[in-house]
């Protein structure tokens, strides 16, 4: 694109979170940026949306009392501009897996975005073995170039974008990492404890065959989110909102096969 493009950029860590301001630092240069990002921490919320929330505008952006969801809305609906693109991060630990990523604030505003006709890009950075941490502002820099790349690319697609949305993960501290597109993991098992009070815990294993301490074996294909974090790759996973469902046909078998009284004609 030779103009501009419109940035909506927003997150689930806060408006000062260290990721969205690496990310501000990085469009600055090459696209009109807008923050408009949570006051605080919104981190987990997925695609809540609050209904009725305020808005302070700061010298950086605008800081909305609610949820990243909330922040597309007022973005979109309220402010005189149209947008090119949402991008959404950088959020501080990795954001994987098919039954974790609508888990993820950052990752529903891209979703929102794509909802509402906008392309959008998640991003997440995450440590190749410890996944999460807290990182110094120098270790965005991989992120902040592999963001101002997708947004380029991501417009110069246009109507032959074969994507709603971007759900991309970054090593930090890897050199020149290759980047692999992917698709989610669909492994997830839970385990539940009962504590000595009678409450009960359960216990998400999805990062353990990422864990160093723990022996579970990886046994993700190439191709796979988890597999390209575990191989300090940056994953690139491209979706769509719609859900898609099989072709009708399929499943003629059970629409045709019901009875009034609830028993199967076949």
């Amino acid at each position: 694109m030779s103009a501009r493009p419109a940035v909506l950029l927003t997150n689930d860590d806060g408006i000062d979170a260290t990721g969205i301001r690496a990310l501000y630092d990085a469009l600055e240069p090459v696209a009109d940026v807008t923050m408009v990002a949570p006051a605080d921490d919104r981190s987990g919320i997925s695609r809540s949306d609050s209904g009725t929330f305020t808005v302070e505008e700061r010298t950086e952006g605008y800081a909305v009392h609610g949820t990243p969801v909330d922040c597309v809305h007022f973005g979109r609906g309220k402010l005189e501009r149209e947008f090119d693109v949402v991008v959404s991060g950088c959020n501080d630990s990795p954001n994987l897996g098919a039954h974790k990523i609508e888990r993820s604030g950052t990752v529903c505003a891209a979703i929102e975005a794509g909802f509402l006709g906008l392309p959008g890009i998640a991003l997440s950075l995450y440590d190749s073995v410890t996944g999460s941490r807290e990182f110094g502002r120098d270790e965005y820099a991989d992120a902040e170039r592999i963001t101002r790349y997708l947004v380029r690319e991501t417009l110069e697609l246009g109507d032959r974008r074969p994507f709603d949305y971007l759900n991309v993960n970054v090593p930090a501290g890897e050199s020149d990492p290759r980047i692999r597109i992917t698709e989610p993991t669909y492994h997830f098992d839970v385990r539940i404890d009962e504590r000595p009070d009678g409450t009960y815990r359960a216990w998400d294993h999805f990062y353990d065959p990422l864990d160093p301490s723990v022996d579970v074996d990886l046994t993700d294909p190439v191709g796979t989110d988890r597999r390209a974090v575990a191989d300090g790759e940056v994953s690139i996973t491209p979706l769509f909102v719609d859900h898609r469902t099989p072709e009708p046909d399929a499943l003629e078998s059970l629409a045709s096969g019901y009875s009034s009284d609830g028993e199967s004609r076949r």
